[in-house]
């Protein structure tokens, strides 16, 4: 075969063969490949932020060690600051005076009428607001009812609205639920919080067994707080009852009926939407921690409950709640975490909530999986941008650059190696044709075998 080929025909197939070879490898190293280390050191989406959900605090050392479970961004009372009637203890002793988090606040049933005099509700009413709008609170933009006592708050992409329904000297019921929805019926953001103090009949866990819709009202007619939240697919807060208590996604609240996507979950996920939310009670935050008991503490809807203990192991195990919203840059789930003080297992309780508008079809691996490709599509956009800003004077030959050439491209280490051996190859390969050649010529055309005498 090698004799019939030529030298000028074998060498141009070489070197096609060469530039192909390199023509692939350059194309190759166009292709990135990305680890999770680059990935999760890569910022892309919503910002993250965490938001601790504290009630029923009081003013003792342990409301201090809850706060300081672990660094927050944003702090959501639930009312109940101190049960001595001092309104500026909570503000001078627990509230950090240097804090660089924003603070949110509701007032509970101790820091009212009723409970103390008329002159401390004021004052407890008082420094909520002033805590609220003051200059180190610049990141919560809120506006109040005029009589102080409801508040509708926006911080990043989340609302949050706080309310005082069954509170000695604040507004009339009617007026809460006006409120309530003047400023959730139209909300645009991505996280739509709803918190109160007190509670409705089937949520709390049995400290109170008497107790009924503090929140919603007595009257068989009244409209529900909390199914109003849950049709905007807000997630409700509250307290009073000093225990920690967490329900599944329900898709009602005046008559408890846990939602056809969570009724078989463990509670590790929540799925909410408009038309199904979860209701989460803490009042944990370092007074006291109650009892649970009676038909309250069996409810099916309860997914995680925490309480005193049948040896009141946790009687001084108090805790907070904390939310990372926009959880690693995707605006459509949160982590959140309910930690302990006192105790060797810090955290009782995980679990991460998703909106989902179409649980039916869409699951919550797929909303993780979406979030993921966006996020690596935005990556490598963002490094080819850099990379074409590095060789912005090193263009590829499209037709239209006056013959340059992408060297940086071209001369890559790899290419190089490539390069080379291909080069050796044509060399060696040439070499040997020649010597083939060569040597062809100075034979004989016939030379016999001499005879043997």
């Amino acid at each position: 075969m090698l004799k019939k080929m030529n030298l000028k025909h074998v060498l141009p197939l070489l070197f096609i063969l060469s530039n192909k070879i390199l023509s692939s490898s350059a194309q190759t190293n166009d292709i990135v490949t990305i680890t999770d280390e680059q990935l999760d050191s890569f910022s892309y989406g919503d910002k993250e932020f965490k938001l601790a959900i504290i009630g029923d605090s009081g003013t003792e050392k342990e409301a201090n060690k809850v706060m300081e479970l672990t660094d927050f961004d944003a702090l959501l009372h639930l009312g109940d600051y101190d049960y001595e009637c001092d309104p500026d203890k909570y503000f001078e002793k627990v509230l950090d005076s240097d804090r660089s988090y924003q603070f949110m606040g509701v007032i509970g049933n101790h820091d009212a009428k009723h409970q103390c005099p008329d002159t401390a509700a004021e004052k407890f009413k008082n420094n909520v607001y002033n805590e609220m709008t003051k200059d180190k609170n610049d990141k919560v933009k809120c506006e109040f009812s005029e009589s102080k006592f409801m508040w509708s708050c926006i911080y990043e992409n989340m609302r949050i609205i706080g309310l005082t329904p069954g509170i000695n000297g604040a507004d009339k019921r009617e007026e809460q639920l006006k409120f309530l929805k003047k400023n959730l019926s139209d909300a645009t953001e991505d996280w739509k919080i709803c918190s109160w103090h007190f509670y409705d009949k089937y949520y709390h866990t049995g400290k109170y067994p008497n107790d009924g819709n503090v929140v919603s009202g007595y009257d068989s007619d009244s409209e529900s707080f909390y199914d109003y939240c849950k049709d905007n697919g807000a997630i409700i807060f509250s307290a009073h009852d000093h225990v920690y208590a967490r329900t599944h996604v329900m898709s009602k609240f005046s008559t408890p009926e846990i939602d056809e996507y969570d009724k078989d979950s463990d509670g590790k996920v929540a799925q909410i939407r408009k038309g199904a939310t979860l209701d989460i009670l803490n009042g944990t935050g370092g007074w006291e921690i109650y009892i649970e008991q009676g038909e309250q503490k069996d409810y099916d809807h309860w997914v995680k409950k925490y309480a005193l203990g049948e040896h009141r192991e946790n009687a001084k195990r108090f805790g907070g709640l904390f939310c990372k919203f926009n959880y690693g840059g995707n605006n459509k789930r949160a982590h959140c975490e309910f930690l302990r003080i006192n105790s060797s297992d810090e955290v009782f309780d995980t679990f991460d909530i998703y909106r989902n508008d179409d649980p039916g079809h869409v699951t919550y691996e797929q909303i993780d999986k979406d979030f993921k490709n966006e996020k690596i599509m935005a990556f490598k956009e963002a490094t080819n941008s850099t990379n074409d800003h590095q060789r912005e004077n090193l263009k590829a030959n499209d037709g239209s650059n006056n013959g340059s050439i992408n060297v940086d491209k071209i001369f890559t280490t790899k290419n190089i190696i490539i390069g080379g051996s291909v080069c050796a190859a044509i060399v060696i390969i040439g070499s040997s044709v020649l010597i083939f050649k060569k040597t062809r010529k100075i034979q004989p055309e016939s030379i016999s075998d001499p005879e043997l005498v």
